[in-house]
């Protein structure tokens, strides 16, 4: 139903901060309500993808930029449908990620903005000629590239002081433009960026949204491995640093055992207690030596 209702409407903050709480009290403790205390990790990293560090639970708000996204993308691809006519109820952040996320090859050129579409060697005019776009009135930087195109209106839509910036870009478009010729009888063809067959889709567009986070370099070896589902979830806290041992005790000025209560040799760390505890009722005491050298050494390497 959520899925349903974010690709339509843009849910007000206080919804998706109440829709959380509850999705954050099922993670933590199972139960609807949750303090502080209880969440081991912050939720925008827990909403990222698990190559990204997070747990792929989906994160409401990109989720539905990535899913409003599909109108501006079949507004631009099929023209044809009734509903294209009509104004799409978008964010500006929306409509500007959209802009950056496709470009354009031009047939006929008119279903291309002139102005603001990426269709000139990659980029927009508005990017391009920066100066020369600040002149052009509200009304005419909606025209397609064939209305702009056709006996030059663009020309005649500069208005303003003529700088010499403006000038300048003025003459550098010309040269551009003169290399442009419209085919009539083909369609413009409309790339997106961040797939590898030029089609939107929502995965694609909501992974796009994380581009430049922190890359997880262990996920593989935590979430593809063979081991149960609450086995990787300890491994993903413990490469989070955010098992409570005595060394988060000390950082919060907490009554803490002073050595390891097991083997009483070193400070108790979740480092210590996988990897090097010696006490025969630690975690990595229950194999046979044999084993015991083959586990702790590839956890070793993983916490390392």
């Amino acid at each position: 139903m959520l899925i349903y209702l974010i690709m339509a409407l843009d849910f007000p903050p206080w919804a998706l901060k109440a829709i959380d709480k509850i999705r954050r009290g099922f993670l933590w403790k199972g139960r609807k309500d949750v303090n502080g205390g209880h969440c081991l990790v912050a939720w925008p990293k827990v909403t990222r993808p698990p190559e990204l560090v997070g747990l792929s639970i989906s994160h409401l708000q990109h989720l539905g930029w990535a899913l409003r996204m599909r109108w501006l993308w079949l507004q631009k691809t099929k023209p044809n449908k009734p509903w294209a006519i009509f104004p799409i109820q978008v964010q500006h952040s929306v409509k500007a990620f959209f802009s950056v996320a496709i470009t354009s090859e031009i047939g006929n050129g008119k279903n291309t903005l002139f102005w603001t579409d990426r269709w000139l060697h990659g980029q927009s005019l508005d990017k391009l000629v920066p100066h020369l776009f600040g002149t052009v009135s509200k009304r005419a930087k909606k025209r397609t590239v064939y209305e702009a195109l056709t006996e030059m209106r663009w020309i005649a839509d500069i208005r303003g002081a003529l700088t010499v910036a403006v000038l300048s870009e003025y003459l550098g478009l010309w040269d551009l433009l003169s290399e442009v010729v419209l085919q009539p009888e083909v369609e413009d063809l409309h790339i997106w960026c961040f797939s590898a067959l030029g089609r939107y889709s929502a995965k694609s567009a909501y992974e796009a949204l994380f581009i430049g986070a922190t890359q997880f370099r262990p996920y593989e070896r935590i979430w593809k491995s063979w081991a149960p589902g609450k086995c990787k979830f300890l491994m993903w806290l413990v490469a989070h640093n955010r098992c409570w041992m005595a060394d988060g005790l000390a950082k919060r000025n907490l009554p803490h055992p002073e050595r390891c209560s097991l083997c009483d040799q070193e400070e108790d760390t979740i480092n210590h207690l996988l990897v090097s505890c010696l006490h025969p009722s630690s975690m990595v005491q229950h194999t046979s030596q044999r084993r015991l050298a083959g586990f702790s050494s590839s956890v070793g390497r993983f916490l390392l």
